[in-house]
């Protein structure tokens, strides 16, 4: 019960207690009028009674009397007043045992199904997060995996890169040198088809080779002659061949 409930049981028995009132009073003129003889005729000693009494009692002692007995029978200390009508509600209403029995069996039921129903959906909840949390560690596992893996893919192409790039400088220095070489040997075989030799006879010596092929004895000359021929001095024996450049 609600308070609007207290509210309309107060005013019933306000009501009802006015309507007694009101009937014991109109009975009693109606007797002390049949008793005088006159039923038309007022009594002139009575007094006419109004319901100013009846709403101050109702006010001053029926409604705080009211009000004691609900927190004395009913209201417990930390509960909510919505709590404690809600309470109240449950002892003031009576109902048949076994109709009781039944809506607390439906209730109960209706709880335990309730309670059935919310666990199953915490549980397809509790559910749908795991594999939502476990797609979400397999997606940032595979995307972890892909970038390592075009990690490695990138250090591998940028180590066979730089293997070409060494693959090439020395390919390429090979060639310089295959072709310093084959310069080198060209230039000898170019002196060596402008050089010519000549073979030491008696009373012979390099001075005077110098000067009969060049027609200059001179210290240049002699130099250029012991270099062709790895001397290093200007003896020579008879027989000897050397090279003329």
């Amino acid at each position: 019960m609600n308070k609007e409930d207290y509210r309309d049981k107060i005013e019933e028995h306000r009501q009802s207690f006015e309507d007694e009132q009101k009937e014991q009073q109109s009975l009693s003129r109606v007797s002390r009028m049949n008793k005088n003889g006159n039923k038309n005729k007022k009594p002139k000693n009575s007094k006419r009674k109004t319901p100013l009494m009846t709403i101050l009692f109702v006010i001053f002692i029926l409604i705080p009397l009211t009000i004691l007995i609900y927190f004395w029978k009913f209201y417990e200390p930390g509960k909510t007043i919505e709590q404690a009508e809600k309470d109240t509600a449950e002892q003031v209403v009576e109902l048949d045992p076994s109709e009781a029995s039944a809506s607390d069996k439906d209730k109960e039921k209706d709880d335990k199904g309730q309670d059935a129903q919310g666990d199953k959906k915490a549980q397809e909840q509790s559910q749908k997060d795991a594999d939502k949390l476990a797609a979400e560690q397999k997606a940032a596992e595979e995307a972890k995996k892909a970038q390592e893996a075009k990690k490695a893919e990138e250090a591998k192409k940028a180590e066979e890169a730089r293997k070409a790039e060494e693959a090439r400088i020395a390919q390429q220095q090979a060639e310089a040198a295959r072709k310093a070489e084959e310069a080198r040997k060209a230039e000898e075989a170019k002196q060596n088809a402008k050089t010519t030799t000549h073979t030491v006879k008696a009373n012979e010596n390099l001075y005077r080779i110098a000067l009969n092929h060049y027609g200059d004895g001179s210290e240049a000359t002699l130099a250029k002659i012991r270099a062709a021929n790895g001397m290093s001095s200007n003896t020579v024996m008879v027989g000897q061949v050397i090279k003329l450049p």
